[in-house]
């Protein structure tokens, strides 16, 4: 046997290291799994791993491997440059020390925390590419022997291969945190609509979000804004008689905190937090907390907080972001069920619907350089199902929305709220495409509408190639009229009812929208508004050379115009559904 053989021996265990560690795409079993190896491969008495989070610059240790084999949760945080790991990480080489304790970069701060003493030790980055992404370290050769060049050689090259499992892994978590997300959000939409009580909805989310997370406890707070506290919405992890004596000033604790800073907080270690209070009468078992704020518009609707992973690993910025995009996008639902709520919990009153109504629709359009808008609503007494918006999506496009629910009155308004809830929902690449739109929407919508259906153009201008993208969900065909030419045209597209059938897919054009181009959209109240008798009726072809005449006006002025002209044709003031118009010029 030759002086080569342990060498061959540890490159082969380096190749069934290989095999196993990219086969767990499990990050909490994986990174004990690396320690292990790295520990037993180098004949070592513990091990560490530190990961660089990109977010913060942190390199963050939550494990490392004792020498007798035991998980040791250290949750410790060093900044790059910090310790022996942080000097690795910074500097982006391995080191190997004889003795730890006479080299000025070693911090015996986690000896002092775990107990264990270190002698010598090897550390070395973790590479994705020529990106570091942590260091792993080993500590105590077997035998007060210690670490040298094939050391370093050998725990470099298990480094290569834990970086790419550690990556693959991270990758893998990612991707099943934004399914769980989508499907989270999906299936709140559906509760929404079934017209569950703020506490059901409260109590169900965060189940889910506890579920998903894999954590034990959490906390939904709804804010008081005129005491100025939070009060228990739904919670998990404390005595459940305890729920209603528990109320959260602003700024105490963590919800406290979160709540009057609004914004999101990540904690490794809630025992080291002067914000968590360790005497408070009820409390979690202290470990990692993650915490964001329930915002619609900066308005404070309340916080939602998690703690304790079952793993018994800290959360991560990962799990923080996902709770954040949980939060913002449910905080929209969560306010227009509020006001959903509050129409059908009193008698349907008039009064509360416009309430409603006047949260969904834009009290102005947008200013948005190249386009002027011109508006008119004028809802069936007092509330109605029409509703439009405009969205600036970005520094070229914007999104323009009409849409019109079947009937009028409170009942068409009650379900434009809930239509409203989920458009704001929608992704962004979503909102870029209107085919993308009507799809999600349909998709969202499918049997959920008691009967009523929704008809809706959706366009999507770009003012740099002077675009128009559009669909059309059985609307009425908007009116281009082209001032240049002095041409008017229909734009018509194949497109059904949303809400009806299911799995639809909606075509999507796109012409021409040029300077002095203008763009008029209405819904059906106002091409069927009659006199009295019903012999005059005010016709798509009268509304289309009424666009013409007033083509010099502005926006504005046009549209209060032609409003005007379709009254005194049909000689009749009063309409009898609910009327929309809107203009958009391109200037």
């Amino acid at each position: 046997m030759t002086n080569t053989d342990p060498e061959a021996r540890k490159y082969r265990s380096l190749l069934n290291t290989s095999t196993i560690l990219n086969a767990n795409l499990d990050l909490y079993q994986l990174l004990p799994l690396i320690m292990l190896y790295s520990k037993d491969l180098l004949e070592a008495e513990a091990s560490s791993l530190f990961l660089l989070e990109e977010k913060d610059g942190f390199l963050y240790c939550e494990v490392a491997l004792g020498e007798k084999g035991e998980i040791i949760q250290k949750y410790a945080r060093l900044e790059p440059g910090q310790g022996i790991a942080g000097w690795v990480a910074k500097e982006k080489k391995p080191i190997v020390l004889d003795d730890a304790y006479t080299d000025p970069r070693f911090n015996p701060a986690l000896d002092q925390k775990t107990g264990f003493r270190t002698r010598s030790l090897a550390c070395v980055p973790l590479f994705i590419q020529d990106k570091v992404i942590g260091t792993l370290e080993i500590l105590n050769k077997s035998q007060n022997r210690s670490f040298d060049s094939s050391d370093i050689e050998v725990l470099s090259s298990l480094s290569e291969i834990a970086a790419i499992a550690i990556k693959n892994a991270q990758t893998h978590e990612s991707l099943k945190k934004r399914v769980l997300e989508l499907r989270l959000l999906y299936e709140f939409e559906k509760l929404t609509v079934a017209e569950k009580s703020i506490h059901e909805l409260g109590n169900w989310l965060l189940d889910k979000v506890l579920e998903f997370l894999e954590a034990k406890a959490g906390t939904i707070y709804i804010a008081d804004p005129t005491l100025e506290v939070l009060r228990i919405l739904a919670a998990r992890g404390i005595p459940e008689d305890a729920i209603h004596n528990i109320q959260v000033p602003y700024g105490e604790g963590i919800s406290g905190w979160v709540a009057e800073e609004k914004q999101s907080l990540l904690i490794q270690s809630l025992d080291e937090d002067p914000r968590y209070d360790k005497n408070a009468k009820y409390k979690f078992e202290a470990n990692s907390l993650i915490s964001a704020p329930l915002l619609y518009r900066d308005e404070l609707l309340g916080v939602i907080s998690v703690n304790n992973k079952y793993s018994g690993f800290a959360f991560t910025n990962a799990d923080l972001e996902m709770l954040g995009a949980i939060a913002n996008r449910l905080s929209v639902t969560i306010k227009n069920a509020n006001l959903f709520h509050k129409v059908m919990d009193s008698d349907r009153e008039l009064k509360r619907a416009r309430e409603v109504m006047h949260k969904i629709l834009p009290s102005s359009l947008p200013y948005i350089p190249g386009l002027d808008f011109g508006l008119q609503h004028l809802p069936y007494d007092n509330v109605g199902g029409d509703f439009y918006n405009v969205i600036k999506l970005d520094e070229n496009r914007s999104a323009i929305l009409i849409a019109d629910v079947s009937g009028h009155g409170l009942s068409a308004s009650v379900v434009a709220t809930v239509i409203h809830t989920v458009v704001e929902t929608f992704e962004h690449d979503t909102l870029c495409s209107p085919s993308k739109f009507f799809t999600a929407l349909n998709f969202a919508l499918y049997n959920k509408l008691a009967g009523n259906f929704l008809t809706a153009f959706y366009g999507v201008i770009h003012t740099g190639t002077n675009t128009l993208c559009y669909s059309n969900a059985g609307h009425n065909p908007p009116i281009l009229y082209r001032k240049g030419e002095g041409t008017s045209s229909h734009l018509e597209t194949k497109g059904k009812l949303v809400g009806v059938i299911p799995d639809l897919f909606f075509e999507e054009y796109v012409t021409a929208f040029q300077p002095q181009d203008r763009l008029v959209m209405y819904t059906d109240g106002l091409t069927e508004h009659s006199n009295a008798d019903r012999t005059r009726r005010y016709s798509e072809d009268l509304l289309t050379l009424a666009v013409r005449t007033y083509s010099q006006s502005s926006a504005n002025e046009s549209a209060s115009s032609l409003i005007k002209e379709c009254r005194t044709y049909c000689h009749r003031s009063d309409f009898e559904d609910d009327v929309t118009l809107m203009i958009v010029d391109r200037i």
